[in-house]
Order: structure tokens, then C-alpha cells, then sequence
């Protein structure tokens, strides 16, 4: 009797492992057909990101390892880091000029990746966007701004550029920007 039963279990861990091989399978094949949409199909697109700004600090901006890299924080900084907004949303920053914020930093991680990661066609999906907002008492809608974030790396990466995600509200933020965003892909 327990030789019986001793060989039903290892048949049942054989077809478990079995299901999930066979899942695996199902996720790689399905990660494959999804198409990225890398922007390097889109050259208007790598035309238009900014120069990626460096930095002054002692910290790479973005760190490649094996096939991830994991992105630093982003301000929106201009060319010449200069920043395009200061202080803090619902006070002397608006809603929408928080939303652009969050755009330019997003412009700079795609620029960033562009530029140390071999290209955006390297990108084979955006895993994590953590953004902070530093905002004034009372203010609810920092989930918005990185609205904005999301669906730009969306509408670069197609579903490559779906992600998790973190909202993190703040009191201030360096350089006394609004926003900053972080990326894993």
C-alpha cells in the first residue's frame, strides 16, 4: 500500500511540474508575440527626447546589470539643468504643471535609456515606476501625475511598457522639485 501511494504522489508531482512547465511555456510565448513598441521604430520620437542631463553627485544615473537596469532618480531638468519647476503641487506648482513635470522626467529616463542602455530597442519591459511628488498639505491626486509617467512609457513600449508601481507622497524633494520618478526595466 505505501509503495502504491508513494508512486501516485511522485505521478502527481510529475503532472504538477508538468502544468507548470507547460505555463511557463504559455508566458514566454506569450511575452514574445507581444510586440515593443520601442521607440526606435519611432524616430521622431528619439528625436524629440532631451539630452539626457548629467549629474553633478556621486552616483551613475542609471546601472546596467546583466540585462536590467535600474534607473536613478529623475527631475525634470532642461538641457543645461536648468529645472522646470520648483516647489511644491497644490501650492506653487498646479495640478497640470506637476503633470508636465512628470512628463519631463519621464522624457529623461527614456533619454537616459536611450543613451546608456544601447538603445530603447533593449528594452524588453518596464518593470517598476516608483514616483514621488512632493506636494502641500491636503493634496490628494499624486496618483495623476504619475498617470502621465505610465502612459507615456506605454505608448513607447506598447505593453512592454506596462509596469507596478509606487506613489510616494513627500514634503520636499532635491532641488525643490515636484516630482521624481524611478524606473527598473
Amino acid at each position: 500500500a505505501r509503495a502504491l501511494l508513494r508512486s501516485r504522489m511522485i505521478a502527481g508531482v510529475l503532472i504538477i511540474n508538468m502544468i507548470i512547465e507547460h505555463e511557463m511555456r504559455k508566458q514566454t510565448e506569450k511575452r514574445e508575440v507581444t510586440t515593443n513598441k520601442s521607440a526606435t521604430t519611432d524616430n521622431t520620437l528619439i528625436q524629440s527626447l532631451p539630452n539626457p542631463e548629467p549629474t553633478i553627485y556621486a552616483y551613475d544615473p542609471i546601472t546596467v546589470h546583466d540585462r536590467t537596469a535600474y534607473l536613478a532618480g529623475q527631475i525634470p531638468k532642461l538641457e543645461g539643468n536648468v529645472m522646470a519647476y520648483t516647489g511644491l503641487v497644490g501650492a506653487a506648482v498646479s495640478l497640470e504643471e506637476a503633470k508636465q513635470a512628470g512628463r519631463i522626467c519621464a522624457q529623461q529616463a527614456l533619454a537616459w535609456l536611450n543613451h546608456s542602455a544601447g538603445g530603447l530597442e533593449n528594452v524588453d519591459r518596464v518593470l517598476q515606476l516608483n514616483c514621488y511628488v512632493a506636494h502641500a498639505d491636503g493634496f490628494d491626486q499624486s496618483s495623476d501625475i504619475a498617470d502621465v509617467v505610465s502612459g507615456l512609457l506605454m505608448e513607447t513600449f506598447g505593453d512592454a511598457g506596462r509596469h507596478s508601481r509606487s506613489v510616494i507622497g513627500a514634503r520636499s524633494l532635491p532641488r525643490h522639485s515636484p516630482a521624481l520618478i524611478d524606473l527598473v526595466v
